[in-house]
């Protein structure tokens, strides 16, 4: 009797486990799904979040391929450059004039919000200059998702990739002691000026800077006309201004201030070897730049980058050139070559002018004779410059021909970030 009067006092306890098991289950259950439709959720903003970032990142590339001239900037056709670009917002925006929005994908977009130059917000210097060209472009996009997500981006562009001092016509640089191989020839239809032939109000620069040994060697032989125009030898080439200016440390680019810097300049990792290579502007020898498509740049408005390892023989009969060339063999320049920008001469470090005809390079050149590789501490050898050819030939500085070459190798992004 005492035991059955103990079973009855249990009765009911299974019913109580079984409804705390329950309440336990029915709460993790809760708890699941309530975790699940949160990561569902989740995952639709996060998917809304990258279309927004790469809707974004897709307003910078576009930025970039109009900026470097792979595209156009709106439906007309019009050109962008570094300049018109920030005083005519129609070139970037052909509908509301503040902003432009292009489908990038489905249900994403972007838009430009502003394309400004940093170092002349209120366009005071652009007013004052009609030559002023940006240094640097600051450019905002926001990019858009679905869901109303949205990323703003902003970068902050260089003009120039390859950027570099242009003080004299024709650099050539020599720190062995051993005289320059020089001769301009005695033809007075030759002329090396430094009168800018785009027609900026700029004060004349020097048509060639040697080494100060060099200088003392050669100056009889460079001399020409004076800088007012008089002087010029009746049996030579007209050189205005005559006498050369000797290379400092400030008059001379970066890049040839020493070996070391030179080899870095060409070869290292954002060298001008590597940026030819991103173009697809690299060959290895100048028959083959010259056959590529394009040549060497005459069919771009502002030129191209191309990097020849090897010789080079620019004439006769070859189409204009423009941009910035890089030659690390021989230039040998004949018949009726032309060429507009910058020519660079670096490596066999020799300039060789046979032949007649008419020849014109219009902008800069910079010739230097160094070993690809070597110590830190090795110096540029004495190089060749012997255009003594036949014919009329003339180089002549032009800034906007410079210019132009500079932005032949891009334009480098220095930052970008989410704002």
């Amino acid at each position: 009797m005492n035991q059955l009067r103990n079973h009855n006092g249990e009765r009911g306890a299974a019913l109580i486990t079984a409804l705390l098991l329950s309440t336990l289950l029915l709460a993790a259950g809760g708890t699941l799904v309530l975790t699940t439709a949160l990561s569902g959720t989740n995952a639709v903003d996060s998917t809304s979040e990258m279309q927004a970032y790469y809707a974004a990142e897709a307003g910078v590339a576009r930025t970039l391929n109009v900026l470097r001239g792979n595209v156009q900037s709106n439906p007309a056709g019009t050109r962008a450059s570094f300049r018109n670009i920030v005083s005519t917002p129609a070139l970037w925006d052909a509908t509301s004039g503040n902003s432009i929005t292009v489908a990038t994908a489905s249900g994403s977009s972007f838009r430009m919000i502003s394309i400004v130059d940093p170092d002349d917000v209120d366009g005071s210097l652009r007013a004052a200059n009609a030559n002023y060209r940006p240094s640097r472009l600051k450019i905002q996009v926001t990019g858009f998702g679905s869901k109303g997500a949205q990323k703003n981006m902003e970068i902050v562009v260089n003009r120039f990739t390859l950027n570099f001092g242009v003080n004299h016509v024709v650099d050539l640089q020599n720190q062995s002691g051993n005289p320059i191989v020089f001769d301009v020839g005695s033809s007075n239809v030759t002329s090396y000026s430094g009168v800018d032939a785009y027609g900026n109000p700029l004060p004349t620069i020097p048509a060639f800077g040697v080494s100060g040994s060099d200088y003392t060697a050669t100056n009889n032989i460079i001399d020409g006309c004076a800088a007012d125009g008089t002087g010029c030898k009746t049996n030579g080439p007209n050189i205005t201004p005559g006498d050369p200016e000797v290379l400092t440390d400030s008059n001379t680019p970066d890049f040839l201030k020493s070996v070391k810097a030179a080899r870095s300049f060409l070869y290292g990792t954002d060298g001008v070897k590597a940026a030819a290579v991103n173009e697809g502007r690299y060959f290895s020898t100048g028959q083959q730049a010259i056959d590529s498509t394009g040549g060497l740049g005459a069919s771009n408005p502002d030129g191209v980058l191309t990097f020849v390892d090897g010789d080079l023989t620019l004439g006769p009969g070859d189409p204009t050139g423009q941009g910035t060339l890089v030659v690390t063999g021989t230039l040998t320049l004949q018949g009726n070559f032309n060429f507009n920008g910058v020519i660079m001469v670096l490596g066999t470090g020799k300039v060789l002018r046979s032949g007649g005809g008419h020849g014109n390079i219009y902008g800069a050149m910079f010739v230097a004779k160094f070993d690809r590789v070597g110590n830190d501490n090795d110096l540029f050898q004495a190089p060749t410059f012997d255009t003594s050819g036949g014919g009329t030939a003339n180089i002549q500085y032009n800034s906007d021909d410079v210019e132009k070459a500079k932005g032949a190798g891009g334009h480098a992004v220095m930052g970008v970030r989410e704002f």
